[in-house]
């Protein structure tokens, strides 16, 4: 999920959360009645990890419900602090991403204390985390299953073990890669397209070689859920082959060869709790007519300021990763592939509408179109619908049969994303990638 799919969540679950404790969730609200209340309010993701990395904190503002957009909080005085007083500073590195100036990995057995000052001079102060333990993803699997809903389909699932006794909780997200191969490669594409009625040859399309084909390609996506597990009720203390992903077997993703990173965060039961709670409330089928009561709690307070109005969650959290590859083959051998991300139809749009007339400008200086739209074929390769397909061998015996130029189709065409994968994904191959 990225930050600002994070932030929407969070914001219109902060919305909730505020309506629920003003008014008991008990009856319908009209959203302008909320928007004096809900005005500069921040908002903060601060995901912390042991990672060895550079690590960012996210800030925002509420913003208007007519709004899409979060509002980024720019100018903040950022910094986290252990128990001995030693201090992490962040900076902003874009608007309302504030990133530690090195790589920074927190220290097992300490505890840490988020500290935001606003331009304004407010100070945002968390409750003291600690790091939870190192927890490793023993193992990442993948398994043919049928789900809940009688589909049949590829199951991702994680396992790990942890040494120490006690009850464990985990958040997950992944991001996965996948072959794209495009069904109807080409040689020649697209090359003059010249829609210029007065330089003598009309509106022209003309097809080139190609420097080289774009068929094959490589797309991802990442984790959008809100993905919880935990050890609490468990005889064990560790995780056992833990769905994280379903993916049907008519996902295209899987048609060649899908890899995927599955990240794992040990946290601790308060963040259990936040994040239990923020899945129940983004999952709700509307926010408006959702009748939970009281407000979803974060661990951020403002200290001096009468606005008291903050939502956020400062997590700090162990970090294990695991990767794993598979080919459709693996689990569908012999088997008809899923169905590639578009419809891969042919058409034939025409260089002229039917109904196209030209007559000579009154005074001789070019022509006029009279009564007509401009080229189907020109328009659409122009707005990356059509790729090239083929010539249309019916062109000439269709003009010779109609008499005209209005509605020939020079060529045969294809969705652009059939011809060149690009359209979902990138030909540079990534770095983890193996074809083994």
């Amino acid at each position: 999920m990225s930050a600002s799919q994070r932030i929407k969540i969070a914001m219109w679950i902060f919305t909730l959360g505020l309506c629920c404790g003003l008014a008991g969730c008990i009856e319908e609200f009209e959203a302008e009645d909320i928007t004096d209340v809900l005005e500069g309010t921040l908002v903060i993701d601060a995901r912390i990890s042991d990672q060895n990395i550079r690590q960012t904190i996210f800030l925002s503002r509420t913003f208007s419900l007519q709004d899409s957009e979060p509002l980024p909080e720019n100018g903040a005085q950022v910094s986290i602090i252990n128990e001995t007083g030693t201090r992490i500073d962040f900076s902003e590195m874009v608007p309302g991403a504030y990133s530690t100036n090195s790589a920074v990995a927190l220290e097992q057995g300490r505890s840490y204390t988020l500290e935001i000052i606003t331009v304004d001079g407010v100070r945002y102060i968390s409750d003291e985390a600690a790091l939870p333990n190192k927890v490793e993803i023993t193992n990442l699997s993948a398994e043919k299953r049928i789900n809940g809903f009688e589909k049949e389909g590829i199951a991702i699932l994680v396992d790990n073990t942890d040494r120490f006794s006690g009850q464990n909780y985990y958040r997950y997200e992944y991001e996965e890669t996948y072959k794209i191969l495009a069904p109807d490669p080409n040689p020649f594409d697209w090359d003059e397209i010249d829609y210029d009625i007065n330089d003598g040859d009309g509106w022209e399309v003309t097809v080139a070689a190609r420097d080289k084909l774009v068929n094959i390609c490589y797309g991802t996506n990442s984790s959008k859920d809100i993905i919880l597990a935990s050890t609490a009720g468990l005889n064990a203390n560790s995780v056992d082959d833990f769905e994280v992903r379903f993916l049907h077997s008519d996902t295209y993703a899987i048609s060649h060869r899908y890899s995927i990173l599955v990240k794992q965060y040990h946290h601790d039961v308060n963040a259990n709790s936040f994040f239990s709670l923020l899945k129940d409330f983004s999952s709700a089928e509307s926010i408006f007519s959702n009748v939970q009561t009281g407000g979803l709690e974060g661990n951020i307070t403002v200290q001096n300021s009468g606005k008291s109005l903050v939502f956020g969650y400062f997590e700090l959290s162990s970090y294990s990763e695991k990767r794993l590859f598979f080919d459709y083959d693996d689990f569908f051998p012999n088997e008809p592939l899923p169905p590639y991300l578009t419809n891969c139809f042919t058409g034939a749009p025409p260089l002229y509408p039917e109904g196209f007339h030209i007559t000579p400008a009154p005074d001789g200086d070019g022509f006029i179109i009279d009564g007509t739209n401009g080229s189907p074929l020109i328009d659409g390769i122009l707005t990356g619908l059509y790729a090239y397909h083929a010539d249309n061998e019916d062109y000439e015996d269709y003009i010779a049969r109609e008499g005209g130029v209005g509605g020939a189709a020079p060529f045969l065409v294809k969705p652009l994303g059939c011809v060149d994968c690009r359209e979902f994904g990138s030909t540079v191959v990534p770095e983890f990638w193996t074809e083994e």
